[in-house]
């Protein structure tokens, strides 16, 4: 009978060094372990999971579905062990811990990168690890420990246990026009003319009643395909939008700032706005860093000071 034995992580992680460095003599090197070593962990590996991880070649090595899986998990392993590193040598030399924070791809281009960069220009800033993800995936990172704090729009009323938030400003979901677009100010109510346009969908709005689907179902549309469907590309949709007749669903404040004299209009949804907040979102205890409360402060004040005027 096989017995489920708990897995060893160090073996994710060495996985990872394999096939992200392309053999195992390379891999060796990198971890500073002989290659006969790494093989024989790599066979207690596939032995625990009962399948191939990888197929040996003369020129190196070539995952499997099942390699590439997790060898995944072993990516994550490494970087949080770094990250556990960077806190150690903190402690150890009283210098400042690393701060990790998040944004929605639309808010970094609108806001956030002018805010990073006032940070760097201090001396005295602590270092930073920044990350762009959609909202969802923000929220599960800072869960999960992996983010300090994350700038992004929510619904009003969400609550998630063991985070704080701190509301920044009021939005909601706005409709945009690219200036090649004949469809102008009371053109919510031309159903004709909105069914024809060209559609671009961004993944920036948390929750599925902001989706470009349930935006149109509101509205009183059909479903209808995007034309093009961005993913984190916030530039990209930004550069279309701007030359195009294109129509978007955004959060409004956000895209106002990203269009400013683009000559892309916010097409007004009267009864059909669907609200939501801009806001910082943090783990409970971050007043016990003071490093880290110092850059949620500073960032707290340029975000208010952005969206008051």
């Amino acid at each position: 009978m096989r017995v489920n034995q708990s897995l060893d992580p160090r073996l994710l992680y060495q996985l990872h060094i394999i096939l992200d460095s392309g053999s195992l003599s390379a891999a060796a090197d990198f971890l500073s372990v002989s290659q006969p070593t790494l093989s024989r962990n790599v066979s207690l590996l596939e032995a625990h999971v009962g399948r191939p991880l990888m197929v040996r070649g003369r020129h190196g090595v070539t995952p499997t579905e099942a390699g590439i899986r997790l060898a995944e998990q072993g990516r994550k392993i490494g970087s949080d062990l770094k990250q556990a590193d960077e806190i150690l040598n903190a402690l150890q030399n009283d210098s400042p811990q690393t701060v990790r924070f998040g944004m929605g791809p639309l808010i970094a281009q609108a806001l956030m990168n002018e805010f990073v960069s006032q940070e760097f220009a201090d001396e005295k800033a602590p270092p930073l690890h920044l990350e762009v993800a959609t909202a969802r995936e923000l929220i599960a990172k800072l869960i999960h420990g992996r983010l300090d704090f994350a700038v992004m729009v929510t619904p009003p009323d969400m609550k998630v246990e063991h985070l704080n938030c701190i509301p920044i400003a009021n939005e909601h979901i706005g409709l945009f026009a690219g200036p090649k677009s004949q469809l102008k100010d009371s053109a919510i109510e031309d159903q004709a003319g909105l069914r024809a346009a060209r559609w671009l969908v961004i993944d920036a709005a948390f929750a599925a009643t902001s989706s470009h689907d349930n935006m149109l179902k509101r509205i009183g549309l059909p479903s209808i395909p995007s034309s093009i469907q961005f993913n984190m590309d916030a530039i990209g949709l930004i550069k279309v939008l701007s030359n195009s007749d294109a129509l978007a669903f955004l959060p409004a404040k956000i895209g106002r700032l990203l269009f400013d004299n683009s000559g892309v209009s916010e097409i007004p949804l009267g009864d059909y706005v669907e609200t939501r907040q801009i806001s910082i979102w943090h783990q409970a205890d971050a007043n016990l860093y003071p490093t880290l409360e110092g850059v949620i402060r500073r960032c707290s004040t340029f975000l208010r000071s952005a969206f008051r005027n």
